[in-house]
């Protein structure tokens, strides 16, 4: 099976798939903030770190969809998952690591754009971008 007979086609992903996908995109956020603060060893400002990660996170998004998305788009998710990755930073730093609350805490941010992408499909205030998946 070539790797074309594996992608969904357009418009055939499913709720679930979608759902698997941004988990894993919020997983992959929260581990480069983790990664960061690891290599670091917290040596660097959350400034620096914050730079280094959005332009990191940017160009991933910019080399995946490129001319598919406006600048605006690109902009807003990048946004979106470096505060991901900054919690992931943080959060060793100033706690200890407990499973449980990693997982609430990926529960509640997944709640949160479920209601953000809800509001949106309500024709609710435009409050940013959709986020991509």
């Amino acid at each position: 099976m070539s790797e074309e007979d594996t992608k969904p086609q357009e418009g055939t992903e499913s709720e679930e798939g979608v759902a698997d996908n941004f988990m894993n995109s919020i997983n992959m956020a929260f581990n480069l903030g983790v990664a960061a603060h690891q290599e670091s060893g917290q040596s660097k400002s959350v400034v620096e770190i914050a730079t280094e990660m959005g332009n990191q996170i940017y160009q991933n998004f910019a080399q995946a969809y490129g001319g598919e998305i406006n600048e605006s788009f690109l902009k807003a998710n990048t946004e979106y998952f470096l505060q991901i990755a900054l919690m992931g930073y943080i959060i060793p730093g100033v706690c200890a690591f407990d499973n449980d609350f990693k997982q609430k805490l990926f529960d509640l941010v997944y709640a949160r754009a479920k209601q953000n992408q809800q509001r949106q499909s309500e024709g609710g205030p435009q409050g940013g971008s959709r986020i991509i998946t």
